[in-house]
C-alpha cells in the first residue's frame, strides 16, 4: 500500500500561504527566530514558539489540497471564542525540528510542566498557515495510530501571536521536512521513483 503521506511545503505568493507538494530543491531563507545546532556532523534546525493549542479534530479523506484544514479550523475556533476572553495566554511551546515536532504543554502561570506531545514528522500529511478564519492560526494533519493498529487523520491546530510567526512556524515545518526526508533517503528508507517520492508507510526515524 503506498504512503498517504506526503509532505507538503509553505510557499509566500500573492501575500498569503499557498500549500504545495514539497519539491526535492528549493531555496529557504531562515528567519531570526530559528536556532541551529551542531549534531552528529549535521546542521539541525530548532524553531520554539509560544502557542495557544487550540485542540484537535479528527477528519476523514485521504487526499489533502488547499483549504482542507479550514473546516476543522473554524470548529476549534468557535469552541476558542466561547471562552470569555479576548486574548487566550500561551499554554504550549510548539518546538518544530528535523523527525520530530514536539507540543510542550503549560501551566496555568505560563510555566513548563513535563507534559509533550511527539509528533513524528513522516506521518505529518500537510500542513499550513493560511486560513481565512484567522492569520495567526498554523494546522497540521497528523496520521494518529491507534491501539488496534489503524490510524486516523487528526487536524491540529495552535494560534499564535501574528501572522509572521504563523508564517515562520510553516516555513520551519518546510525545513523540517526537507531534512528529515534527505536524511531518510541517505539511509535507504525511502526510494525515489520516476514519478514521486514519497515516505515509506511504516517509517518512525530515529530523532535527531
Amino acid at each position: 500500500m503506498p504512503s498517504l503521506l506526503l509532505p507538503y511545503i509553505l510557499a509566500l505568493g500573492g501575500g498569503t500561504l499557498a500549500s504545495r507538494p514539497l519539491p526535492w530543491e528549493f531555496l529557504l531563507t531562515e528567519g531570526s527566530s530559528f536556532k541551529q545546532e551542531r549534531l552528529r556532523g549535521t546542521l539541525e534546525l530548532q524553531v520554539f514558539t509560544q502557542v495557544t493549542y487550540l485542540g484537535k479534530v479528527t477528519i476523514t479523506g485521504t487526499q489533502f489540497l488547499s483549504g482542507c484544514t479550514e473546516s476543522a479550523v473554524i470548529g476549534l475556533w468557535e469552541r476558542r471564542a466561547l471562552v470569555q476572553e479576548d486574548v487566550l495566554p500561551a499554554n504550549a511551546i510548539l518546538e518544530i525540528r528535523p523527525f520530530q515536532v514536539r507540543l510542550h504543554h503549560l501551566d496555568g502561570r505560563g510555566e513548563a510542566t513535563i507534559a509533550m506531545d511527539t509528533y513524528q514528522v513522516a506521518r505529518i500529511a500537510y500542513c499550513t498557515a493560511d486560513h481565512n478564519v484567522s492569520p495567526n492560526i498554523f494546522a497540521w494533519i497528523y496520521r494518529e495510530i491507534n491501539d488496534d493498529l489503524t490510524f486516523q487523520m487528526d487536524c491540529h491546530a495552535v494560534e499564535c501571536e501574528g501572522k509572521l510567526e504563523a508564517k515562520k512556524l510553516a516555513h520551519a515545518m518546510m525545513e523540517a521536512f526537507r531534512k528529515t526526508f534527505q536524511s531518510m533517503r541517505s539511509d535507504g528508507r525511502i526510494h525515489k521513483s520516476s514519478s514521486s517520492d514519497e515516505f515509506p508507510e511504516d517509517s518512525t526515524p530515529e530523532d535527531g
